[in-house]
């Protein structure tokens, strides 16, 4: 018995062949369930896979319902803007310069003359004190030097005769200056009623900005492009060369470290300088 159980791999093949088991059953056995499995796992997966393209595209729309909405509500805020502003504001504003164009040369026409007249008046004032009495008042304040040589010696009747003199200075200044005065009060007042802008002119920055006021207002109405003449077009290649880094190194090789500027940046300063003067002397053409 012993021996028999020390071969029984021999054996037992043998007694399962008696009994009628086969192998071949039990592999498609597990075939079988292995093939249910994997396509189990494979549903699950595809379950799991249409779940997440759903969700997916639940999201999406969602999102894309909210562009367009959002689009929408700008793009007709921004119509009714435009329509605001092209049929309401743009038609007042453009009726408004018009009105106050016509006014202000209804206007220069009228007081042009006397604001003219006022300043050649003005100037032929300021010639005649400077040629005759500025000299007589220089003439006096020499008198009045004399004098005081002889007040220190106790004469009385140089101190008295200074007194006079003194007052004599004082009445011819003050009538000039009051003169003076009225007519330049008049010239500001008849600016101010010609031209309600001037004022601002006189500060480099606002006169800019009204000089160039047509190519502001083309630029906020959206006038139309036009190609560049000749004389812009060669400004604006002779700026982009001037820009460019050997223009640059050569400007800085013949003229600033010399200490001195490019003929076209003179020309700048003189103009500059030219137009400051006029604005300031009140004698600039700046917007009209």
């Amino acid at each position: 018995m012993r021996n028999l159980l020390h071969h029984w791999p021999l054996i037992v093949p043998f007694l399962v062949g008696q009994f009628g088991f086969d192998f071949g059953d039990i592999t498609s056995v597990l075939l079988s369930y292995l093939s249910d499995l994997v396509s189990f796992l494979l549903a699950a997966v595809s379950y799991i896979w249409s779940v997440l393209v759903y969700v997916a595209n639940y999201i999406w729309g969602a999102l894309n319902w909210v562009w367009n909405f959002v689009y929408n509500l700008f793009k007709n805020i921004a119509a009714a803007f435009k329509w605001i502003w092209d049929n309401i504001i743009k038609g007042a504003l453009t009726k408004l310069v018009k009105l106050f164009l016509r006014v202000r040369t209804w206007l220069k026409q009228t007081f042009g003359p006397v604001i003219s007249f006022l300043k050649k008046l003005r100037a032929y004032y300021q010639w005649y004190f400077n040629h005759y009495v500025k000299p007589l008042l220089q003439l006096l304040g020499i008198v009045r030097k004399v004098l005081g040589i002889f007040r220190l010696l106790g004469f009385k009747w140089a101190a008295r005769l200074d007194a006079d003199i003194a007052g004599i200075e004082q009445k011819i200044v003050q009538v000039y200056s009051k003169l003076i005065g009225y007519i330049n009060l008049a010239i500001t007042w008849l600016d101010l009623i010609v031209d309600p802008l001037g004022i601002l002119r006189r500060n480099p920055l606002f006169a800019a900005l009204i000089n160039d006021a047509p190519a502001l207002r083309n630029l906020v109405l959206g006038a139309g492009i036009r190609p560049l003449t000749g004389a812009e077009s060669s400004g604006q290649a002779r700026d982009r060369a001037l820009a460019t880094p050997a223009n640059a190194k050569q400007n800085f090789q013949t003229y600033y470290s010399q200490r001195k500027v490019t003929p076209e940046q003179d020309c700048t300063i003189t103009e500059f300088k030219k137009a400051y003067a006029d604005l300031q002397a009140g004698t600039s053409d700046y917007g009209n």
